[in-house]
Protein backbone atom coordinates (compact mmCIF):
# COMPACT_ATOMS: atom_id res chain seq x y z
CA UNK A 1 0.00 0.00 0.00
CA UNK A 2 2.93 2.71 0.69
CA UNK A 3 4.75 1.55 -2.26
CA UNK A 4 1.48 2.49 -4.58
CA UNK A 5 0.95 5.77 -2.72
CA UNK A 6 4.74 6.44 -3.53
CA UNK A 7 4.71 5.90 -7.13
CA UNK A 8 1.48 7.45 -7.71
CA UNK A 9 2.83 10.94 -6.16
CA UNK A 10 6.01 10.32 -8.13
CA UNK A 11 4.34 9.44 -10.56
CA UNK A 12 2.22 12.86 -10.71
CA UNK A 13 5.79 15.21 -9.33
CA UNK A 14 7.81 13.88 -12.60
CA UNK A 15 5.67 16.12 -15.34
CA UNK A 16 5.10 18.60 -13.06
CA UNK A 17 8.58 19.20 -12.09
CA UNK A 18 9.88 18.75 -15.47
CA UNK A 19 6.95 21.53 -16.77
CA UNK A 20 8.55 23.86 -13.93
CA UNK A 21 12.14 23.48 -15.08
CA UNK A 22 11.13 24.20 -18.82
CA UNK A 23 8.93 27.42 -17.37
CA UNK A 24 12.03 28.31 -15.72
CA UNK A 25 14.21 28.25 -18.24
CA UNK A 26 11.88 30.10 -20.71
CA UNK A 27 10.65 32.65 -18.04
CA UNK A 28 14.25 33.58 -17.13
CA UNK A 29 16.35 33.11 -20.66
CA UNK A 30 18.64 30.39 -19.27
CA UNK A 31 18.73 28.66 -22.44
CA UNK A 32 20.78 31.78 -24.64
CA UNK A 33 22.25 31.49 -28.25
CA UNK A 34 25.46 33.93 -26.79
CA UNK A 35 28.84 33.58 -28.68
CA UNK A 36 32.11 31.82 -27.65
CA UNK A 37 35.20 30.98 -29.74
CA UNK A 38 34.32 27.26 -28.99
CA UNK A 39 30.67 27.56 -29.83
CA UNK A 40 31.64 29.50 -33.03
CA UNK A 41 34.32 26.83 -34.52
CA UNK A 42 31.17 24.37 -33.73
CA UNK A 43 28.84 26.25 -35.74
CA UNK A 44 31.25 26.72 -38.58
CA UNK A 45 31.82 23.10 -38.94
CA UNK A 46 27.72 22.47 -38.81
CA UNK A 47 27.54 25.09 -41.76
CA UNK A 48 29.96 23.24 -43.63
CA UNK A 49 28.42 20.30 -43.36
CA UNK A 50 25.31 22.06 -44.68
CA UNK A 51 27.19 23.37 -47.63
CA UNK A 52 28.51 20.27 -48.38
CA UNK A 53 24.86 18.23 -48.72
CA UNK A 54 24.51 20.98 -51.98
CA UNK A 55 26.83 18.28 -53.91
CA UNK A 56 24.95 15.91 -55.30
CA UNK A 57 27.38 13.64 -57.35
CA UNK A 58 30.11 12.06 -54.78
CA UNK A 59 32.30 11.34 -57.26
CA UNK A 60 32.83 14.96 -58.20
CA UNK A 61 32.74 16.40 -55.41
CA UNK A 62 35.46 19.19 -56.26
CA UNK A 63 34.32 19.69 -59.30
CA UNK A 64 30.89 20.75 -58.28
CA UNK A 65 32.30 22.88 -55.33
CA UNK A 66 34.35 24.76 -58.03
CA UNK A 67 30.94 24.90 -59.90
CA UNK A 68 29.21 26.77 -56.77
CA UNK A 69 31.99 29.43 -56.30
CA UNK A 70 31.82 30.53 -59.84
CA UNK A 71 28.45 30.72 -60.10
CA UNK A 72 28.25 32.72 -57.06
CA UNK A 73 31.14 35.43 -58.98
CA UNK A 74 28.76 34.96 -62.27
CA UNK A 75 26.00 36.30 -60.30
CA UNK A 76 27.95 38.88 -58.52
CA UNK A 77 27.89 37.64 -54.99
CA UNK A 78 30.90 38.09 -52.79
CA UNK A 79 30.11 36.87 -49.57
CA UNK A 80 27.93 33.71 -51.30
CA UNK A 81 31.44 32.95 -53.33
CA UNK A 82 33.66 33.34 -50.31
CA UNK A 83 31.31 31.40 -48.32
CA UNK A 84 31.61 28.28 -50.42
CA UNK A 85 35.03 28.55 -50.81
CA UNK A 86 35.92 28.90 -46.93
CA UNK A 87 33.21 25.93 -46.99
CA UNK A 88 35.99 23.48 -48.56
CA UNK A 89 37.12 21.69 -45.55
CA UNK A 90 32.95 19.97 -45.32
CA UNK A 91 32.57 20.21 -49.53
CA UNK A 92 35.48 18.41 -50.75
CA UNK A 93 36.74 15.21 -51.71
CA UNK A 94 39.33 13.74 -48.71
CA UNK A 95 42.35 14.29 -50.18
CA UNK A 96 41.57 17.90 -50.87
CA UNK A 97 39.71 18.57 -47.51
CA UNK A 98 42.44 17.74 -45.82
CA UNK A 99 44.67 20.30 -46.86
CA UNK A 100 42.21 22.90 -45.28
CA UNK A 101 41.01 20.70 -42.27
CA UNK A 102 44.86 20.70 -41.21
CA UNK A 103 45.07 24.69 -41.77
CA UNK A 104 41.89 25.01 -39.42
CA UNK A 105 43.68 22.32 -37.04
CA UNK A 106 46.41 25.08 -37.05
CA UNK A 107 44.46 27.54 -35.77
CA UNK A 108 45.20 29.18 -39.13
CA UNK A 109 43.08 32.69 -39.86
CA UNK A 110 40.32 32.90 -41.97
CA UNK A 111 42.75 35.62 -44.34
CA UNK A 112 45.25 31.85 -44.49
CA UNK A 113 42.15 29.83 -44.99
CA UNK A 114 41.13 31.82 -47.96
CA UNK A 115 44.36 31.69 -49.31
CA UNK A 116 45.03 27.70 -49.07
CA UNK A 117 41.32 27.22 -50.34
CA UNK A 118 42.07 29.18 -53.66
CA UNK A 119 45.22 26.93 -54.87
CA UNK A 120 42.27 24.16 -55.07
CA UNK A 121 40.35 26.04 -57.46
CA UNK A 122 40.34 25.57 -61.04
CA UNK A 123 42.76 28.60 -62.80
CA UNK A 124 40.21 30.25 -64.59
CA UNK A 125 37.74 30.61 -61.62
CA UNK A 126 40.79 31.49 -59.07
CA UNK A 127 41.23 34.05 -61.27
CA UNK A 128 38.28 35.34 -61.21
CA UNK A 129 37.71 35.44 -57.74
CA UNK A 130 40.70 37.22 -57.10
CA UNK A 131 39.31 40.17 -59.48
CA UNK A 132 36.24 40.11 -57.96
CA UNK A 133 36.45 39.45 -54.54
CA UNK A 134 38.88 41.35 -52.30
CA UNK A 135 40.79 38.73 -50.09
CA UNK A 136 40.50 38.97 -46.56
CA UNK A 137 44.51 39.95 -46.48
CA UNK A 138 43.94 42.41 -48.67
CA UNK A 139 41.09 44.39 -47.78
CA UNK A 140 42.11 46.45 -45.01
CA UNK A 141 39.77 49.73 -44.38
CA UNK A 142 38.29 48.78 -47.05
CA UNK A 143 36.86 45.82 -45.11
CA UNK A 144 33.39 47.04 -45.36
CA UNK A 145 31.31 47.46 -47.99
CA UNK A 146 29.19 50.72 -49.08
CA UNK A 147 26.64 51.30 -46.25
CA UNK A 148 23.32 50.61 -47.46
CA UNK A 149 21.56 54.06 -48.19
CA UNK A 150 18.86 54.86 -45.61
CA UNK A 151 15.18 53.80 -46.06
CA UNK A 152 13.79 57.18 -47.73
CA UNK A 153 14.17 60.70 -46.59
CA UNK A 154 11.49 63.28 -45.98
CA UNK A 155 9.85 63.42 -49.02
CA UNK A 156 9.47 60.03 -49.18
CA UNK A 157 7.74 60.15 -45.91
CA UNK A 158 4.92 62.74 -46.75
CA UNK A 159 3.86 60.32 -50.51
CA UNK A 160 3.61 57.46 -47.90
CA UNK A 161 1.38 59.41 -45.63
CA UNK A 162 -0.51 61.12 -48.43
CA UNK A 163 -1.45 57.02 -49.40
CA UNK A 164 -1.91 56.06 -46.43
CA UNK A 165 -4.56 58.76 -45.51
CA UNK A 166 -6.10 58.08 -48.73
CA UNK A 167 -5.98 53.99 -48.73
CA UNK A 168 -6.63 52.52 -45.75
CA UNK A 169 -5.39 49.06 -47.49
CA UNK A 170 -1.55 50.11 -47.97
CA UNK A 171 0.85 48.07 -46.32
CA UNK A 172 1.99 50.68 -43.67
CA UNK A 173 5.48 48.63 -43.41
CA UNK A 174 8.21 50.66 -44.97
CA UNK A 175 6.05 53.81 -43.96
CA UNK A 176 6.48 52.67 -40.36
CA UNK A 177 10.24 51.74 -40.91
CA UNK A 178 10.91 55.15 -42.52
CA UNK A 179 9.37 56.95 -39.76
CA UNK A 180 11.29 54.96 -37.32
CA UNK A 181 14.81 55.63 -39.31
CA UNK A 182 13.62 59.32 -39.77
CA UNK A 183 13.49 59.23 -35.54
CA UNK A 184 10.15 59.80 -35.26
CA UNK A 185 10.42 56.72 -32.85
CA UNK A 186 13.08 57.79 -31.03
CA UNK A 187 16.64 57.37 -31.70
CA UNK A 188 17.53 54.34 -34.14
CA UNK A 189 21.10 53.37 -34.09
CA UNK A 190 22.70 52.61 -37.51
CA UNK A 191 22.97 49.22 -36.90
CA UNK A 192 19.43 49.18 -37.07
CA UNK A 193 19.14 51.27 -39.68
CA UNK A 194 20.73 48.09 -41.42
CA UNK A 195 18.21 46.09 -39.93
CA UNK A 196 15.40 48.10 -41.25
CA UNK A 197 16.76 47.65 -44.89
CA UNK A 198 17.13 43.91 -44.25
CA UNK A 199 13.60 43.50 -43.09
CA UNK A 200 11.81 45.59 -45.98
CA UNK A 201 14.36 44.22 -48.25
CA UNK A 202 12.88 40.45 -46.78
CA UNK A 203 9.69 41.11 -47.05
CA UNK A 204 9.68 42.00 -50.88
CA UNK A 205 11.03 38.21 -51.44
CA UNK A 206 8.56 35.33 -52.50
CA UNK A 207 10.22 33.18 -50.01
CA UNK A 208 8.99 35.75 -47.16
CA UNK A 209 7.60 33.05 -44.31
CA UNK A 210 3.69 33.41 -44.47
CA UNK A 211 4.76 33.58 -40.17
CA UNK A 212 6.98 36.00 -40.25
CA UNK A 213 5.21 38.38 -42.35
CA UNK A 214 2.07 37.87 -39.86
CA UNK A 215 4.38 38.32 -36.66
CA UNK A 216 5.63 41.53 -38.11
CA UNK A 217 2.70 43.01 -39.19
CA UNK A 218 1.35 42.55 -35.88
CA UNK A 219 4.12 43.75 -34.08
CA UNK A 220 4.11 47.33 -36.64
CA UNK A 221 0.29 47.80 -36.00
CA UNK A 222 1.05 47.56 -32.38
CA UNK A 223 3.68 50.22 -32.35
CA UNK A 224 2.58 52.54 -34.57
CA UNK A 225 -1.73 52.09 -35.09
CA UNK A 226 -2.09 53.65 -37.94
CA UNK A 227 -5.87 54.57 -37.29
CA UNK A 228 -4.34 56.50 -34.48
CA UNK A 229 -1.86 58.23 -37.32
CA UNK A 230 -4.88 59.07 -39.13
CA UNK A 231 -6.64 60.69 -36.82
CA UNK A 232 -4.24 62.80 -35.31
CA UNK A 233 -3.04 64.02 -38.59
CA UNK A 234 -6.70 64.91 -40.24
CA UNK A 235 -6.93 66.82 -36.51
CA UNK A 236 -3.87 69.01 -37.25
CA UNK A 237 -5.53 71.58 -39.16
CA UNK A 238 -3.64 71.45 -42.21
CA UNK A 239 -2.35 69.09 -45.09
CA UNK A 240 -2.42 65.79 -43.29
CA UNK A 241 0.35 64.55 -45.41
CA UNK A 242 2.59 67.51 -45.26
CA UNK A 243 6.29 66.44 -42.80
CA UNK A 244 5.30 69.02 -39.79
CA UNK A 245 1.84 67.24 -40.10
CA UNK A 246 2.46 63.77 -41.05
CA UNK A 247 5.62 63.52 -38.06
CA UNK A 248 3.61 65.04 -35.53
CA UNK A 249 1.17 62.45 -35.98
CA UNK A 250 3.40 59.84 -36.21
CA UNK A 251 5.07 60.91 -32.90
CA UNK A 252 2.12 60.91 -31.08
CA UNK A 253 0.52 57.13 -32.94
CA UNK A 254 3.61 55.72 -31.24
CA UNK A 255 3.62 53.47 -28.52
CA UNK A 256 6.70 53.48 -26.77
CA UNK A 257 5.93 49.94 -25.36
CA UNK A 258 5.85 47.87 -28.61
CA UNK A 259 8.05 50.39 -30.53
CA UNK A 260 10.79 49.30 -28.30
CA UNK A 261 10.09 45.75 -29.06
CA UNK A 262 10.01 46.73 -32.98
CA UNK A 263 14.03 48.24 -32.29
CA UNK A 264 14.90 44.70 -31.05
CA UNK A 265 14.05 43.22 -33.65
CA UNK A 266 15.75 45.94 -36.05
CA UNK A 267 18.32 45.31 -33.70
CA UNK A 268 18.92 41.91 -34.26
CA UNK A 269 18.49 41.84 -38.10
CA UNK A 270 21.42 45.01 -37.98
CA UNK A 271 23.69 42.43 -36.06
CA UNK A 272 23.05 40.12 -38.99
CA UNK A 273 23.77 42.57 -41.50
CA UNK A 274 27.09 43.37 -39.50
CA UNK A 275 28.39 40.10 -39.98
CA UNK A 276 27.21 39.48 -43.23
CA UNK A 277 25.67 41.80 -45.48
CA UNK A 278 22.30 43.01 -45.61
CA UNK A 279 20.95 40.89 -48.67
CA UNK A 280 22.64 37.63 -46.42
CA UNK A 281 20.77 39.71 -43.59
CA UNK A 282 17.40 39.57 -46.00
CA UNK A 283 17.94 36.03 -46.72
CA UNK A 284 18.86 34.61 -43.35
CA UNK A 285 15.26 35.97 -41.98
CA UNK A 286 13.57 33.73 -44.74
CA UNK A 287 14.72 30.28 -42.96
CA UNK A 288 12.91 31.55 -39.52
CA UNK A 289 9.72 30.27 -38.73
CA UNK A 290 9.23 32.79 -35.98
CA UNK A 291 10.97 36.01 -34.79
CA UNK A 292 12.15 34.28 -31.93
CA UNK A 293 14.68 32.67 -33.49
CA UNK A 294 16.49 36.05 -34.71
CA UNK A 295 18.47 35.13 -31.70
CA UNK A 296 19.51 31.54 -32.90
CA UNK A 297 20.17 33.51 -36.75
CA UNK A 298 22.61 36.33 -35.07
CA UNK A 299 24.60 33.22 -33.58
CA UNK A 300 24.81 31.68 -37.15
CA UNK A 301 25.88 35.34 -39.08
CA UNK A 302 28.60 35.93 -36.14
CA UNK A 303 29.98 31.96 -35.84
CA UNK A 304 29.56 31.56 -39.78
CA UNK A 305 30.23 34.76 -41.72
CA UNK A 306 30.38 34.39 -45.66
CA UNK A 307 29.66 30.42 -44.63
CA UNK A 308 26.37 31.63 -43.32
CA UNK A 309 25.73 33.78 -46.70
CA UNK A 310 26.28 31.20 -48.97
CA UNK A 311 24.37 28.46 -46.73
CA UNK A 312 21.52 31.11 -46.35
CA UNK A 313 20.97 31.58 -50.29
CA UNK A 314 20.91 27.80 -51.58
CA UNK A 315 19.61 25.66 -48.81
CA UNK A 316 16.08 25.05 -48.78
CA UNK A 317 13.70 26.47 -45.94
CA UNK A 318 13.49 23.27 -43.43
CA UNK A 319 14.88 24.42 -40.22
CA UNK A 320 18.82 22.86 -41.35
CA UNK A 321 20.12 26.17 -41.03
CA UNK A 322 18.52 26.97 -37.78
CA UNK A 323 19.52 23.48 -36.38
CA UNK A 324 23.54 24.71 -36.31
CA UNK A 325 23.39 27.03 -33.64
CA UNK A 326 24.49 25.97 -30.29
CA UNK A 327 23.18 27.39 -26.99
CA UNK A 328 24.19 27.05 -23.70
CA UNK A 329 22.08 26.62 -20.50
CA UNK A 330 22.64 28.60 -17.63
CA UNK A 331 21.89 26.76 -14.66
CA UNK A 332 20.04 28.77 -11.55
CA UNK A 333 18.83 27.88 -7.84
CA UNK A 334 15.10 27.88 -9.24
CA UNK A 335 16.00 25.21 -12.33
CA UNK A 336 18.67 23.27 -10.43
CA UNK A 337 15.89 22.47 -7.61
CA UNK A 338 13.17 21.70 -10.24
CA UNK A 339 15.43 19.42 -11.75
CA UNK A 340 16.18 17.64 -8.71
CA UNK A 341 12.52 16.90 -8.09
CA UNK A 342 12.21 15.25 -11.59
CA UNK A 343 15.45 13.59 -10.86
CA UNK A 344 14.28 12.27 -7.46
CA UNK A 345 10.73 11.13 -8.71
CA UNK A 346 12.38 9.32 -11.38
CA UNK A 347 14.47 7.71 -9.61
CA UNK A 348 11.56 6.55 -7.11
CA UNK A 349 9.86 5.56 -9.96
CA UNK A 350 12.65 3.42 -11.36
CA UNK A 351 13.50 2.21 -7.92
CA UNK A 352 9.61 0.54 -7.35
CA UNK A 353 9.16 -0.60 -10.15
CA UNK A 354 12.50 -2.98 -10.04
CA UNK A 355 11.58 -3.69 -6.85
CA UNK A 356 7.95 -5.10 -7.79
CA UNK A 357 9.75 -6.54 -10.94
CA UNK A 358 12.04 -8.31 -8.42
CA UNK A 359 9.20 -9.61 -5.99
CA UNK A 360 7.43 -10.96 -9.35
CA UNK A 361 10.39 -13.05 -9.78
CA UNK A 362 10.90 -13.98 -6.40
CA UNK A 363 7.65 -15.35 -5.97
CA UNK A 364 7.23 -17.32 -8.96
CA UNK A 365 10.39 -18.94 -8.13
CA UNK A 366 9.03 -19.74 -5.05
CA UNK A 367 6.44 -21.10 -6.74
CA UNK A 368 8.37 -23.47 -9.05
CA UNK A 369 10.20 -24.60 -6.47
CA UNK A 370 6.96 -25.91 -4.33
CA UNK A 371 5.60 -27.18 -7.37
CA UNK A 372 9.14 -28.99 -8.26
CA UNK A 373 9.26 -29.72 -4.37
CA UNK A 374 5.66 -31.88 -4.95
CA UNK A 375 6.13 -33.46 -8.06
CA UNK A 376 9.07 -34.76 -6.63
CA UNK A 377 7.68 -36.59 -3.89
CA UNK A 378 4.54 -38.50 -5.57
CA UNK A 379 6.59 -38.94 -8.22
CA UNK A 380 9.10 -41.12 -6.22
CA UNK A 381 5.95 -43.39 -5.09
CA UNK A 382 4.56 -44.63 -8.46
CA UNK A 383 8.49 -45.16 -9.97
CA UNK A 384 10.02 -46.79 -7.02
CA UNK A 385 11.72 -49.52 -8.25
CA UNK A 386 13.63 -52.42 -6.31
CA UNK A 387 15.67 -55.52 -6.89
CA UNK A 388 13.04 -57.39 -4.86
CA UNK A 389 10.34 -56.63 -7.43
CA UNK A 390 11.97 -58.20 -10.24
CA UNK A 391 11.33 -62.26 -10.65
CA UNK A 392 12.70 -64.07 -13.02
CA UNK A 393 10.46 -65.73 -15.70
Amino acid sequence: MLSALAFNFCLLLLPLASAAALIVIARDHLYAYEYSDAGAHVVRERIERLNGELIQLDFDRQRQWDDLVSMELRAGDPQAARGFLLSGAGMLPNRSANVLTQAIEADASEAELEVAALQLLQPSTRQNYQQQVPLLSQRGAAIAAARPPDLADVQDFQLMARALLAEPETDPLQFVLVGFSLGLAGDLAPSMQRGAVALLASSRRDDYPASIRAEVDALVAAAVPIEAFRRAARESGGDPAAYENSAAAFRAAVVPEHAAQLREILAQLGAISDATSANTAAAMLTHAFVLADLQRLVLIARAGGDRAAAAAKRLPRDGRLLDTARGELTFTRDLVTAISLAAVAASVLVALVLFKLFQALRDAWLRMRAEDDEHGDYGAELIDISSSNWRPL
